[in-house]
């Protein structure tokens, strides 16, 4: 089953444009997929074609992503609650009542609040290289600089000095042509875009009580060498869940869709499995 079929890319109007998405599979059960800062939702093609046969799955791109930035105006902090709205509209206008949500990095964050808000909806949720820390002040004052950046050199010189320090050393000296696909694939997105997820992430609140809750599982997927995610604050929050709930994966950084294809596919596969009984 490949993600690249014409008839697996639909369009869901969220008030400004349309935003692409995955629809692919027919299982019973739901999953909603939600890529993180700097990527697409072409970040999951591996999971998407590995999860398929199992499972409905379901994954958009964020609003800003090949489409308009949300309407957030000047006055307003972007939030990611926001992005969590859009999601909630979308699996609402799919008539899907109850999923899980996978989230990577930043997707991970909107996971975190979906899962704490829509608590009748979201049945489970797994973050990816993701943590549910906010940030710190010194992290705060790195999003500033974030901003700045991109607002003066625009998208794609960020990606070119950002995304490559997202990897492994081992991946990037290997695959500098699957690091030079992921930049590519949002190279087109507007400053305005990019900046709104800055400021969205460095508005968010800690979640970290979601970590020791019984109403729904929690999975943490922890790359052994993510730079984006300090491996020390992973497993801060590794201790607070289920070790059936955690994966490490050693020699990886924080992409691990991309550097650990195999290992995260059967992970995310086996924590389904496992809450499904």
């Amino acid at each position: 089953m490949s993600i690249s079929e014409p008839q697996t890319l639909h369009y869901y109007d969220y008030g400004v444009d349309e935003l692409a998405y995955f629809d692919v599979g027919k299982g019973k059960t739901t999953l909603l997929l939600i890529h993180g800062f700097g990527e697409d939702h072409y970040i999951w093609k591996k999971q998407i074609e590995f999860l398929a046969p199992y499972f409905r799955v379901i994954a958009p791109n964020l609003p800003g992503i090949h489409c308009k930035a949300l309407p957030i105006h000047h006055t307003e902090k972007p939030t990611i609650n926001h992005y969590v709205e859009v999601m909630h509209e979308l699996m609402h206008h799919l008539h899907i009542e109850k999923y899980y949500v996978l989230g990577h990095s930043m997707g991970g964050y909107i996971g975190l609040a979906f899962a704490d808000y829509y608590v009748n909806h979201v049945i489970g949720l797994g973050l990816i290289h993701s943590t549910s820390f906010e940030d710190s002040s010194a992290k705060k004052e790195s999003r500033l600089k974030v901003a700045e950046f991109i607002e003066e050199y625009g998208t794609q010189k960020f990606l070119e000095t950002s995304t490559p320090n997202l990897f492994s050393n081992k991946f990037k000296k290997e695959h500098p042509a699957i690091i030079q696909d992921v930049m590519d694939s949002i190279s087109d997105t507007a400053p305005e875009t990019m900046i709104q997820f800055v400021m969205a992430m460095r508005n968010r609140p800690a979640l970290t009580h979601l970590l020791t809750q019984k109403r729904i599982p929690i999975w943490m997927v922890v790359g052994e060498e993510d730079i984006a995610v300090p491996i020390e604050d992973s497993l801060q929050q590794t201790k607070l869940l289920p070790p059936s709930n955690v994966i490490l994966l050693k020699e990886v950084g924080h992409m691990g869709m991309l550097e650990a294809t195999h290992q995260l596919n059967e992970a995310l596969f086996s924590f389904i499995q496992a809450a499904e009984k």
